[in-house]
This record gives C-alpha cells, sequence and structure tokens, in this order.
C-alpha cells in the first residue's frame, strides 16, 4: 500500500451526513478455504445508516446536497420496475420532503422486485410505465441527457453522475483507512456490479486517492452496449474535474486504480437471474449474507469462477452493494400502478410462484 489520502479529505464536499461512519468488514475464512484463496471478505454495504441500506445512500449523501437536486422541489428519474435506485430515491424523497416522479420500465419478476416495485409506488407522488427500456430511452430521452424535467430535477440512472460518484470515492478512501488500521488486508480485487458504472469509477478514484493498488473488478449486469470501457472512463475524468472545481486539485496528483470490466455473468441480460448468481445467493446466504440475484448475486458468482481459475486474485473483497430486506409492502400500493403496469403485472404473475 502507497501512501495516500483518507477520508477526511472530503470533508469540505457538502453532503447530509447520511453515511456517518465506516461499514465494516466481514472476513469469510472458511469460505477463502473452500475457494482457494488465502482471504475472501465482503464489505457490508448493506448496513449503510438511512434508506434500507445499501451503497445508493453512499450516492445521494452528495447528490443531494448539490444544487439543483438540494433546491428542487420535485425530483424525477428513471429506472426498472425492482429497481433499487429508485427504492432509495424514493426513500430520500420521503424523508427530505421533496415529489418523486418515478419512471419505469419493466423486468423479469421475482419477489424482490415486487418488493421493490410496492415501496417506488407506495412512496412516489407520480408513476410512469413504460414497455421497456428502448421504448423509455425513445420516448423520454431527456431523462438521459438532461437535467430538468418539468420543474423536477433529473436525478441520473443510478444517480451516477459526479457530485453523486463522490460517495463512492469516500467509500474507496474509507476502505484504504481500514487497511490502514490492520482491519484487513490490502485485496489484491474488489468485486461489484456493473450497471450505470458509477460504483466503479468512483471506487477506482477512492481506492487510487487512498494509496491502493487494489483492482476494481466490475461485473457487468447490462449488455456489452450499455458499458462500454471509454463510458467508464468518461466517468473518472468527469468526477475528477468535479472535484478539483470544489478545490480539491491533489486529485491531479493521483490517478484511479485499474478497473476490468468482467462480461461473463450478464447471462440472457438485464435483470434476468442465472443459475450461476442464483447459486452465489444461496452460497452467501449460508453465511448470514442477504444478495439478490440481478447485481449482487452476478458479482460473487464472478467471484468464484476467477476463484476457479488460474488467473485470480489470492486476497478477494466483495462490496455487498445491495440493500438490507426484505422490505414490507404497502396497503393499496398497487392502486397506485399506471393501468398498462397493472395489466401487465397480472399477466406475469398467473403461474408464476411469487407471493404478492
Amino acid at each position: 500500500m502507497k501512501n495516500g489520502l483518507t477520508t477526511e479529505w472530503l470533508d469540505g464536499v457538502p453532503r447530509l451526513g447520511w453515511v456517518d461512519r465506516p461499514t465494516r468488514v466481514t472476513s469469510l475464512p472458511a469460505l477463502a478455504r473452500r475457494l482457494g484463496l488465502s482471504y475472501l471478505g465482503v464489505k457490508r454495504d448493506d448496513e449503510c445508516g438511512p434508506l434500507m441500506g445499501g451503497s445508493k445512500p453512499r450516492k445521494l449523501d452528495y447528490l443531494l446536497a448539490t444544487p439543483p437536486w438540494r433546491d428542487a422541489p420535485a425530483w424525477v428519474s428513471m429506472g426498472a420496475i425492482g429497481s433499487g435506485h429508485l427504492v432509495a430515491l424514493a426513500g430520500a424523497a420521503e424523508r427530505l420532503s421533496r415529489s418523486l416522479h418515478a419512471h419505469l420500465f419493466w423486468e423479469p419478476l421475482s419477489a424482490g422486485v415486487l418488493d421493490n416495485l410496492a415501496f417506488t409506488a407506495a412512496h412516489s407522488a407520480r408513476l410512469s410505465y413504460h414497455r421497456s427500456r428502448a421504448w423509455l430511452a425513445l420516448s423520454a430521452p431527456r431523462l438521459l441527457v438532461a437535467t430538468e424535467w418539468a420543474g423536477a430535477a433529473v436525478v441520473p440512472p443510478g444517480a451516477t453522475c459526479a457530485p453523486a460518484m463522490a460517495g463512492l470515492v469516500r467509500a474507496g478512501l474509507e476502505l484504504a483507512d481500514q487497511v490502514r488500521a490492520g482491519e484487513l488486508p490490502e485485496p489484491e480485487r474488489v468485486y461489484v456490479p456493473l450497471g450505470s458504472g458509477g460504483t466503479a469509477a468512483g471506487l477506482s478514484w477512492g481506492f487510487g486517492l487512498g494509496g491502493l493498488r487494489t483492482v476494481v473488478h466490475a461485473v457487468a449486469v447490462v449488455e456489452r452496449p450499455l458499458s462500454p470501457l471509454p463510458w467508464l472512463h468518461s466517468l473518472q475524468e468527469r468526477l475528477a474535474r468535479w472535484l478539483a472545481s470544489r478545490g480539491l486539485t491533489d486529485v491531479r496528483l493521483y490517478r484511479p486504480v485499474p478497473v476490468v470490466i468482467d462480461r461473463s455473468q450478464v447471462g440472457p441480460g438485464y435483470g434476468v437471474a442465472t443459475r450461476a448468481s442464483e447459486s452465489a445467493c444461496a452460497l452467501l446466504s449460508r453465511e448470514g449474507l442477504g444478495l439478490e440475484p440481478v447485481y449482487t448475486g452476478k458479482a460473487f458468482a464472478a467471484l468464484q469462477a476467477d476463484a476457479a481459475g488460474r488467473d485470480r486474485a489470492e486476497r478477494a473483497l466483495f462490496w455487498l452493494t445491495a440493500r438490507r430486506g426484505p422490505l414490507r409492502r404497502p396497503v393499496g400500493w398497487r392502486d397506485k400502478l399506471p393501468g398498462p403496469l397493472t395489466r401487465r403485472l397480472d399477466r406475469a404473475l398467473r403461474g408464476l410462484h411469487v407471493v404478492e
């Protein structure tokens, strides 16, 4: 580990203070031996404080303290019907007395998807439904490029923009602090899911600034055209410019650590669980850890596959980005769904063993 900065480096950047203490690292020595690793740890972001935990509060901690989101009476954002991003944003809207307009697109059903949809529906002021990601992009393109929509501040998909990624920079510095304190050995690789890219880009800068030499192993959960490497590099550069514009010019003295994009676990596509991801969820559930099969399950499946291969890291850390669960489904949540979504939901539920 090289000399680096600490979390205090970011203390001058405004944030809400929702993530007020480091999340712990849980060591899994028995599973490490089983996988042939010298060390396996889990960074427990499921224990982040507000908004049901997960890594999303880290992003919103900085994003929602930054104009225009800080001052806007309403926000608008998009995600799948089971989006964890929309769950966290809906919880933040309720906490901060804001109005949320959520644009939803379809994804395969599961109990977890229904939990998230119920929460988002119950805690959003308005819902709009689009039958697919492509249809949403065609019918509401401003959600992908604009900062304002009908008087509401647009929160980008996954809350991935420079202010939000500062929360993951802090997370990377936090891990470096924990390595310096001897809480864990310096990992050779950290495994995270890759969706909108903000987690991987933010951690790569946090590790680099903190003096770690850890590679970010980003496991794609979206198709190749939606996760190109140049996009990730552009996120890293935008983040560096934003930090420097806040007076943190030291960022230019450092470099982000490498990010490796692993596309081996995408399976049939976004939102679709695979046998490997479901097996990973079952394996970690026996360790008392709750994953879901679309993001974190695929990330851990990649770690397992790498451990079985010859080119592998001996010291691996799995970053548990998922929220705590389960969520309770509020009474009457289905009454808030748009008609087309209700009808598609009814069709999909027929014959499925999913508890409503």
